[in-house]
């Protein structure tokens, strides 16, 4: 009896990790100030789309800034970086009211931080 309310205990806090961890990878959206522009993330089906936005709020879907999924807690994909012209990889994470970036281009990378606007 006792090893059978042991498992439950572990299968139940296994099960409460996976909701939670859920959860957290919406997180990530919101709207972003990045040092050029505001960038808004939103969930489009599995992926994580971020396009920049003008003074008015409206969103410029005609440019994809990020293109990200979410994978063993952080988020990865591609950025687009405008000074070069091109999409780098980047992994993100949420820390409070910033985002973290790592964005990789061969074998040099940088670390970006956006802050949280809502």
């Amino acid at each position: 009896m006792k090893t059978i309310k042991t498992l439950f205990a572990i299968a139940l806090c296994i099960l409460s990790t996976r909701l939670f961890a859920q959860n957290n990878q919406d997180e990530i959206i919101a709207t972003w100030e990045t040092q050029e522009a505001q960038v808004e993330i939103y969930k489009v089906d599995d992926r994580y789309i971020g396009n920049p936005i003008n003074a008015e709020g409206e969103r410029n879907t005609e440019v994809e800034v990020l293109n990200l999924e979410y994978k063993n807690g952080k988020w990865v994909g591609k950025i687009y970086s405008k000074r070069r012209g091109r999409l780098l990889d980047v992994a993100c994470q949420v820390d409070g009211n910033k985002l973290l970036l790592e964005v990789t281009a061969r074998f040099v990378s940088a670390d970006l931080e956006w802050a949280k606007i809502k």
